[in-house]
C-alpha cells in the first residue's frame, strides 16, 4: 500500500502510528471541499505508510520565542479561567508561570500580587513585584506597581511608607516625563498631608521642555484633580492649571482630540470664552463631530446666549436628522419664545423618532392649543390617547380644540372619557374647572337639565374653596352663566334673577354680569332698570369687539322697547359691525328699520346665549411646556 509521499522520510523518525481514523476521515469528506483549488490534483493530498510518521516542514515549527509565547498565552488563559471560578491558589500559579517565560508582563505582575496580598500571601507578592521590577527597569510603570503596593499594604507601617515615596520618588528622577509618576508621587505626599511638597513636584514637572502635548494634558489633570482648580480657587493653582493646558493646545497643531480636551477643561473650570475657541477649532476642521458640537451646544447654555445655543442645534439637526434629544431642545427654546407655530414641527419631529412620555405628548398639544391650531391638534391628542390608552390627560386635551370648533357634541363625549378613566385614578384632574368647562359644553349641545347638574356640580366645590378674590369671581361666573341659561330657556327665571344678582354683588365690575342683569330685567318687562344695568356694562366694556356685540345688541333692544327708535337703531347697528356674520343681528336690526315708528308690544326674537356673559369655555388654562 505504498503511494507518493509529500514528507521525506530523512526529515524524521519512523513512528509506529495508526492511521486508519485519518484515513476513513479522508474518504468520508464529501467532494464538495475539493471545489475552489483548482491548481491540486488528487495525488496532491498525500497517503502515509499506515506505520510511519514524518516530522512537519521546517517552515512550520515554532521558534523557541514563538512557543514560550503560545505556552504563556495557554497558562493565562488557564489562570483567567479559575480566577473567574474563584481558585485563585491555582489562577496565581498559572499566571506565575506566565511570568516565568514573559517577565516583561508587569500588568500581569501587579494583578498577580494582588490576588497573593487577597490569599495572605503579602511578603510573597512584596518578592514578586521586586523581581518584576528588576526585570523590567526601564518600565516606569513596575516602579509604580511596587511603591503602589507598599502604600496600599503596608500602610500602617511606616518603613512600608517610607518605601513606596522613595520607590516613587527614584521613578520622578528616573522617568521626568511620565505623567502617571509624577501622579502616584502627588497621591502619596498628599496622603502624607505633605501638600507644598506635592505643588512643588507638579511646579516641576511644569517647567520642563517636553513636546508631547499628551504629556501637558497628563500634568494638567493631576493638578486639576489634585486641588480641585477653579476659576474662583486659589489663584496660583489656577495659574498653574491654566499654564499647562495653554502649553497643550500650543503644541497640539493638528491634534483635534488635544484641543478638544483643552476645551472640556476650560469648559469644567466655566472658562467659557477658552471652551468656545477650542471646539469650533474642532468644528471648523471635523464639521461632522457632532460630539464636540452638543459641547459647544452646552457652552453656549451655560453662557446663556440662547441665539447662539439654538444656531448649533439647528447646525446639529441639519447632520443628525434623526437626534430626538436635538429637536426637543429646539422647540423647548422656540416654545420659551412663544414661538409655538415653529416649535411644534420640532416637537413632533421627535416623537416620531422616539416615543415620548405622556408628559412630553401634553406639552406639545399645549403648545398646539394654545396657537388654536385646533384640526392639527385634534390629530395629534388622538394618536397620543393611542399610545396612552389610560391616561385621561388625552380626552381632557381634545376638549379645548373640540370646543374652539363649536363642536360641542365632540367635546362633551371625552369630557365623559376623562371623567370615567380618571375618577379614580387622577381625581385631582376633576375641579371646579373641569365641571364648569363641562357644563358650557352640554348647555351648547342643548342638553339643559344635565347642564344644570353639572354647573350645582361646580358651585358645590367652589363652595369648598377659601373664598379669595380668584374664587370669588369663579363663583360670580358660574352664578352668572347658570342664571343666563335659565332665563334664555325661560326656566326659574325669578331664581336666575337672583343667582345673577348675587353674582353682580360678587363680580360688580363684569360687564358679562351687568349685561345677563340687564337683561333678566329686560325679561321681567322693567326695561328702565335693563336699560340702566346693559348702559353700565357698556360703561365696564373696555375696547368693543366681537363678543361684545350681544350687548349692544340688547341695548338697542330695550331702546326699542322704550320708544327710543333712533338709539335703538344706533346700537343695532353697532352689534352689527362688530359681527356682521351673526343673522340675529341682522335681523333684529332690519326689523326695526322696518317697523316705522311704533313701539314694540313684545320683545324682539332673541339671540342665542350671551357669550361675553360667560368666560371663554373652549379656551384653556394657558399649558406648561
Amino acid at each position: 500500500m505504498k503511494a507518493k509521499q509529500r514528507c521525506h522520510p530523512s526529515l524524521g523518525a519512523h513512528r509506529c502510528l495508526v492511521l486508519y481514523p485519518v484515513l476513513i476521515l479522508f474518504s468520508l469528506t464529501p467532494p464538495g471541499n475539493l471545489e475552489g483549488q483548482e491548481n491540486l490534483e488528487l495525488e496532491d493530498f498525500a497517503e502515509v505508510y499506515i506505520d510511519q510518521y514524518f516530522e512537519p516542514d521546517e517552515a512550520l515549527l515554532l521558534s523557541e520565542e514563538g512557543r514560550k509565547k503560545s505556552q504563556a498565552l495557554a497558562h493565562y488563559s488557564r489562570g483567567h479561567l479559575f480566577e473567574s471560578n474563584g481558585r485563585i491558589s491555582e489562577a496565581i500559579k498559572s499566571y506565575k508561570r506566565v511570568l516565568d517565560s514573559q517577565p516583561g508582563q508587569y500588568f500581569l505582575a501587579r494583578k498577580t500580587a494582588y490576588l497573593l496580598a487577597r490569599s495572605g500571601n503579602n511578603e510573597e507578592a512584596v518578592q514578586l513585584l521586586k523581581k518584576n521590577l528588576s526585570a523590567n527597569p526601564e518600565i516606569p510603570f513596575s516602579h509604580i506597581a511596587l511603591s503602589e503596593y507598599l502604600a496600599t499594604y503596608q500602610g500602617n507601617d511606616p518603613k512600608g511608607r517610607a518605601r513606596a515615596l522613595e520607590i516613587i520618588e527614584a521613578a520622578a528622577q528616573r522617568f521626568p516625563d511620565e505623567p502617571a509618576v509624577y501622579e502616584h508621587l502627588v497621591r502619596l505626599l498628599i496622603a502624607e498631608n505633605r501638600r507644598d511638597d506635592a505643588k512643588l513636584v507638579m511646579e516641576r514637572a511644569a517647567a520642563r521642555n517636553n513636546k508631547d502635548p499628551q504629556y501637558w494634558l497628563g500634568i494638567g489633570k493631576i493638578v486639576g484633580r489634585s486641588w480641585a482648580v477653579r476659576p474662583n480657587g486659589p489663584s496660583k493653582d489656577s495659574e498653574l492649571v491654566n499654564q499647562i493646558y495653554a502649553k497643550a493646545i500650543s503644541l497640539a497643531g493638528e491634534d483635534w482630540e488635544v484641543i478638544e480636551t483643552v476645551g472640556d477643561f476650560y469648559h469644567a473650570t466655566r472658562q467659557f470664552p477658552g471652551a468656545v475657541e477650542a471646539y469650533e477649532t474642532v468644528i471648523a476642521s471635523n464639521p461632522d463631530q457632532l460630539v464636540t458640537r452638543e459641547k459647544l451646544a452646552r457652552v453656549y447654555a451655560a453662557m446663556g446666549d440662547e441665539e447662539k445655543l439654538l444656531e448649533t442645534l439647528l447646525g446639529i439637526a441639519e447632520i443628525d436628522t434623526q437626534n430626538a434629544t436635538i429637536l426637543r431642545q429646539i422647540a423647548a427654546i422656540y416654545i420659551q419664545r412663544r414661538d409655538y407655530a415653529v416649535a411644534v414641527p420640532y416637537f413632533q419631529k421627535a416623537l416620531a423618532i422616539a416615543k415620548g412620555t405622556v408628559d412630553e405628548y401634553k406639552a406639545v398639544a399645549g403648545v398646539m392649543i394654545e396657537e388654536r391650531q385646533s384640526e392639527a391638534a385634534i390629530d395629534f391628542i388622538k394618536e397620543a390617547a393611542y399610545l396612552f390608552p389610560e391616561s385621561p390627560d388625552f380626552p381632557l386635551l381634545l376638549t379645548y380644540p373640540y370646543s374652539f370648533e363649536e363642536q360641542w357634541g365632540e367635546a362633551v363625549k371625552q369630557f365623559e372619557k376623562a371623567l370615567k378613566l380618571g375618577e379614580e385614578s387622577k381625581p385631582e384632574m376633576f375641579n371646579e374647572s373641569f365641571y364648569f368647562r363641562f357644563a358650557a359644553a352640554t348647555e351648547r349641545k342643548g342638553n339643559i337639565k344635565r347642564a344644570e347638574k353639572l354647573f350645582q356640580k361646580t358651585i358645590e366645590l367652589l363652595s369648598k374653596l377659601n373664598p379669595d378674590k380668584e374664587v370669588q369671581q369663579f363663583t360670580a361666573t358660574t352664578y352668572n352663566y347658570l342664571g343666563y341659561m335659565w332665563i334664555e330657556n325661560d326656566m326659574n327665571v325669578d331664581e336666575a334673577g337672583e343667582l345673577i344678582k348675587t353674582a353682580a354683588d360678587l363680580d360688580p365690575e363684569s360687564e358679562a354680569i351687568a349685561d345677563s342683569l340687564g337683561w333678566f330685567y329686560f325679561k321681567k318687562g322693567d326695561f328702565e332698570k335693563a336699560r340702566d344695568e346693559l348702559l353700565r356694562a357698556e360703561e365696564l366694556m373696555g375696547e368693543p369687539g366681537k363678543d361684545e356685540a350681544e350687548i349692544f345688541d340688547h341695548i338697542g333692544q330695550v331702546f326699542y322697547k322704550l320708544g327710543e327708535r333712533e338709539k335703538a337703531l344706533e346700537y343695532l347697528g353697532k352689534a352689527v359691525e362688530l359681527d356682521p356674520e351673526n343673522p340675529e343681528y341682522s335681523s333684529n336690526l332690519e326689523e326695526v328699520k322696518n317697523s316705522g315708528d311704533e313701539k314694540l308690544e313684545a320683545p324682539i326674537k332673541e339671540a342665542a346665549p350671551v357669550k361675553s356673559s360667560t368666560p371663554e369655555v373652549s379656551k384653556p388654562v394657558q399649558p406648561a411646556a
